[in-house]
């Protein structure tokens, strides 16, 4: 019966590394919540999938804040509209690009 719980823990927090690597979590962050998982399922689960969709949200209105008008700096990049000769926030001349 042991055997079965640890192969059960073991297959869900691998799930949740590859997961949380898939959605973009670094690696020490998706080992800790595979950790968590592992050793405590029933209460890091749950709070697992909170966050993830919780990223998953923030994920989504991030691009949206970047219309097709806007376009981002090679080489700070954080976005500008139009064309410009020059970033509006770093300066770099974006005519060479």
């Amino acid at each position: 019966m042991m055997r079965l719980v640890l192969i059960i823990n073991l297959l869900v927090a691998l799930w949740v590394f590859y997961d949380a690597q898939k959605r973009g979590f670094t690696l020490w962050k998706s080992m800790l919540w595979a950790m968590g998982v592992f050793f405590l399922l029933i209460i890091f689960l749950p709070l697992y999938l909170i966050v993830r969709r919780k990223k998953e949200r923030w994920r989504g209105t991030e691009e949206s804040l970047y219309t097709s008008a806007t376009k981002i700096c090679f080489y700070c990049g954080k976005p500008y509209p139009g064309e410009p000769e020059r970033c509006p926030n770093c300066g770099q001349n974006l005519k060479a690009l």
